[in-house]
């Protein structure tokens, strides 16, 4: 009983009573990043848009930004992860927050030292994105994720938001002062990240209906992608040769 209160405490503590609305920003995406009109919903496509090479696209990586940003205090928000099959398997996510500066027209250590603490699914593994990578439970998977930011504690952690149970939480950082924004990764097709919460009815297109919470996210029929990184090299999360059917 002691641990639970302890835990209950915990995640009171971590989520505020208004958590953040967090909306996804079209002029960060990477072009195989479809995002949806309400901008609270992104899936990875084969094919590329035509979209201009502005500064704040990622062109490497298939990443996208959040339109909030964070110097201070604590936020919260819930990123729900559907896949058409199960939320492990194939497929590729990673969901947490980025410092603005991150590196986004070539290779990045995407890590705390790169600037960004997150947590990532690939190829069957669950890990935080530490330097190395922590391998974390998957027993259950979580499919709808907590991050919380503490701006002044420099602390980033992940609650499954089902259970309440930590996912994991980076060591303490120094921000430096630097905006931080959530930042998202997917590059499997048939997964799809869904921002969770209520919207304000500015941002909802007249044709769309407002989303309600814990409505299922509609997952594109699509095949999934090859564990390429965006040079056609094998991605390092790709199995080492002849570990296949080990």
């Amino acid at each position: 009983m002691q641990e639970q209160a302890a835990r209950l405490a915990w995640r009171k503590f971590l989520l505020p009573e208004n958590p953040d609305v967090v909306t996804l920003d079209p002029n960060t995406a990477h072009s195989q990043l479809v995002l949806s009109d309400d901008q609270r919903r992104v899936r990875w496509q084969r094919e590329e848009r035509d979209l201009p090479d502005i500064p704040e696209r990622f062109t490497y990586y298939f990443c996208v930004f959040g339109q909030e940003g964070f110097r201070e205090g604590r936020h919260c928000w819930e990123v729900e992860v559907e896949v058409e099959v199960e939320v492990g398997g194939d497929s590729w996510w990673a969901v947490g927050v980025a410092k603005e500066s991150v590196e986004r027209k070539r290779f990045s250590d995407w890590s705390p030292e790169g600037g960004v603490w997150a947590v990532q699914h690939c190829y069957g593994q669950f890990m935080s994105l530490t330097s190395p990578p922590t391998f974390l439970p998957q027993s259950p998977l979580p499919s709808r994720i907590w991050v919380c930011l503490d701006c002044a504690r420099g602390l980033v952690t992940f609650l499954d938001a089902d259970t309440g149970v930590e996912i994991f939480t980076f060591p303490p950082a120094s921000f430096k002062g630097e905006t931080l924004r959530p930042w998202f990764w997917v590059e499997t097709e048939k997964t799809q990240l869904c921002l969770r919460g209520s919207v304000p009815q500015t941002l909802i297109p007249p044709s769309l209906p407002s989303p309600a919470t814990g409505s299922p996210c509609p997952s594109p029929e699509t095949p999934h992608a090859p564990l390429l990184d965006p040079a056609g090299d094998v991605h390092p999360c790709a199995p080492a040769q002849g570990a296949e059917g080990e």
